[in-house]
């Protein structure tokens, strides 16, 4: 099968029988109705870098409060894509996918690449409801109940590996890089705590067939916390030298 062939029907395949897959309920959906689907990969770059996120964000809107003159801010549709360099008007300022973002400062950037060299997707390929998230919803739209399935992730993360390992297989890396302590977990299996896990060191998962791998910080971690900026700044190095062949 040629390989763009390959790759959409992957991508279909997401499309039409992820969701159903893992469990999702059939009415999983934002409060405006709009029915929130899987985001599959749009960054294909085969055998080079594959960078593996957790799941997609979504885009906010800031809506008023029915209770008070305050806003809310609300998920109301899916990404265009895992990691995304979006930009976007939420109804009171112009809002950036920080996720997106961040890959781009923390580790793209300092690679020196660019999104379309890379494979980018998330293990996870839904927008996942926090609690905080459905309080907001419940808030500005009165009678929408949002189904909370955030704390559910290593659940959702183990049902979705079958998932991942079809997309190395299409991908066929030189290396991944993961991002975020509960993807290192659910893809390694390992127990060990995240400053032992994330680390410059390359890891060899069975989940990828042995292929080097390196289990680094999330961006957002980065953005929030200067010992994961610090950490992802001593990985970095060690995946430039693998991805040019001198490691």
């Amino acid at each position: 099968m040629a390989n763009a062939e390959a790759i959409l029907k992957f991508q279909q395949r997401c499309a039409a029988e992820y969701s159903i897959n893992i469990g999702l309920p059939e009415d999983y959906q934002y409060p405006n109705g709009n029915p929130i689907r899987t985001v599959p990969p749009i960054q294909t770059r085969r055998h080079g870098l594959m960078i593996v996120g957790a799941y997609p964000s979504a885009r906010f809107e800031s809506r008023l409060s029915s209770t008070s003159s305050h806003r809310r801010l609300i998920p109301i549709a899916d990404n265009l894509q895992p990691f995304g360099d979006e930009v976007y008007f939420d109804g009171v300022r112009v809002r950036r996918l920080e996720s997106g973002a961040g890959l781009i400062r923390y580790l793209l950037g300092p690679l020196g690449m660019r999104a379309d060299e890379c494979w980018i997707t998330d293990l996870v390929k839904v927008f996942l409801y926090k609690p905080e998230h459905a309080d907001s919803c419940a808030n500005v739209v009165p009678g929408f109940k949002a189904t909370i399935l955030r704390p559910h992730f290593l659940e959702l993360g183990k049902k979705s590996l079958k998932w991942i390992k079809a997309e190395y297989d299409i991908c066929e890396p030189k290396l991944v890089v993961t991002l975020g302590e509960e993807v290192a977990r659910i893809i390694s299996g390992s127990t060990l705590p995240a400053d032992k896990l994330l680390v410059p060191t390359p890891a060899r998962p069975a989940t990828f067939r042995g292929c080097v791998t390196y289990h680094s910080p999330h961006p957002d971690a980065c953005r929030r916390s200067t010992r994961w900026r610090n950490r992802m700044e001593e990985i970095v190095p060690a995946i430039r030298d693998r991805l040019v062949g001198t490691a």
